[in-house]
């Protein structure tokens, strides 16, 4: 099987794999967990902006949302996720939005989709 390249579109560049981009924007969620930020600006705050609105469009997800509020801010939370019948604490992003709500995102999840989407069979 072919590995899968990740363009991110809102910084003009390719991964030439899933897990690469996958591994770089973990980097970031992790950085923004343990040093408890909130990213409101810049090219990371633009990248996860894109990755999150791109993949709610390939979705359907949360596009109602996405048409009520924007997207303010980026932070690393601590949440629960269950995998193989266990439950597993797992860092991931939260979104800010203008209304004052915030969802968790995956960012994992969503460059998966995004990578599906790009590199069709």
């Amino acid at each position: 099987m072919a590995a899968k390249t990740v363009t991110i579109e809102s910084k003009d560049y390719v991964f030439n794999t899933l897990k690469e981009a996958q591994k770089y924007y973990d980097a970031i969620v992790k950085e923004l967990y343990d040093a408890k930020l909130t990213l409101t600006t810049g090219q990371d705050f633009e990248d996860l902006k894109w990755i999150y609105t791109t993949y709610c469009n390939h979705t359907n997800h949360n596009l109602e949302r996405l048409k009520e509020s924007d997207i303010i801010g980026f932070k690393g939370i601590s949440t629960v996720q269950q995998k193989g019948g266990q439950y597993i604490p797992t860092e991931c992003c939260a979104i800010i939005f203008s209304d004052g709500k915030e969802e968790a995102f995956f960012t994992d999840k969503a460059i998966k989709e995004i990578a599906l989407t790009q590199n069709p069979r």
